[in-house]
Order: structure tokens, then C-alpha cells, then sequence
């Protein structure tokens, strides 16, 4: 795969409603995509509007010529509150000939991670975070 995650925790988002519009009741992360948008948007990214999977939520980004997916979901820590851990991928787009060639992998030191994670670490309620995979 060609994806960052990133993982903390917070009880800001929702994760014990279960939304009449959801796809499958483990569709939680449209609040925190939303508010994700708006940070990238405040910092000059290009973001879409975020939009619905079978698993969470995912929007498309453009930042420095490059296009990502940030996919988001969460789960809760006992199923009846919002307390949980949350998980962002970033995922960067290649052409299928960056893909044959074996270029164009997201890096270890990708300026869309370091700038997610500066996003997150802003936030005094988010704890624990952290890389849960690195696979560039």
C-alpha cells in the first residue's frame, strides 16, 4: 500500500450515534473528515468535500502538485460514547505508470503527513499520536 496512518485519540468526534445516512453502523468519521477539510482549507490545501464509504469516510486533496486520499474512521473505546481511537490515511495518487515504474510512493517525510500531524498535534484534546504503520 501507499498510505501513511495516522492514529489518536479524542471524544470530540462522534462515534455512538449511528446515523440514518450511514452506509453500514461503523460509518463514524463524517464530522472529523469535515473538520479536517477546513484545516487543510485554512492552510491553503485544495480539499473536496468528503464523502462516504462502507468503512468511514474519505475526501481528495491536492497539496504541492501532489493528489492524496484521506480516508478516516474511528472506533469507540466501549461502544456507547464518543471516547475512541481515530485513524487517518493518507494516501498518495500515482498514475498507473508511477505504479508500474515503482514511482511516486508517498516518503517517510511527506509535507502532507508532516502537515496532518501538525493539524492534529495543535489540538490539546487529541492525544496519543502516532504512525501506526509506515510502509513507504
Amino acid at each position: 500500500m501507499n498510505a501513511i496512518d495516522l492514529v489518536f485519540s479524542t471524544d470530540r468526534f462522534n462515534l455512538s450515534k449511528v446515523e440514518a445516512h450511514f452506509v453500514n453502523p461503523c460509518c463514524f468519521g463524517e464530522d472529523l473528515a469535515a473538520w479536517i477539510r477546513g484545516k487543510l482549507l485554512e492552510r491553503g490545501v485544495g480539499a473536496f468535500e468528503p464523502y462516504q464509504e462502507d468503512w468511514g469516510w474519505e475526501l481528495q486533496a491536492g497539496f504541492e502538485k501532489n493528489a492524496y486520499y484521506l480516508g478516516v474512521g474511528g472506533n469507540s473505546d466501549d461502544g456507547v460514547s464518543n471516547r475512541g481511537e481515530w485513524r487517518i490515511i493518507i494516501e498518495k495518487r500515482r498514475s498507473v505508470w508511477d505504479r508500474l515504474a515503482g514511482r511516486g510512493r508517498i516518503a517517510r517525510d511527506d509535507r502532507m503527513v508532516r502537515l496532518v500531524e501538525e493539524i492534529l498535534a495543535s489540538q490539546p484534546d487529541f492525544h496519543d499520536i502516532h504512525r501506526e504503520k509506515d510502509e513507504t
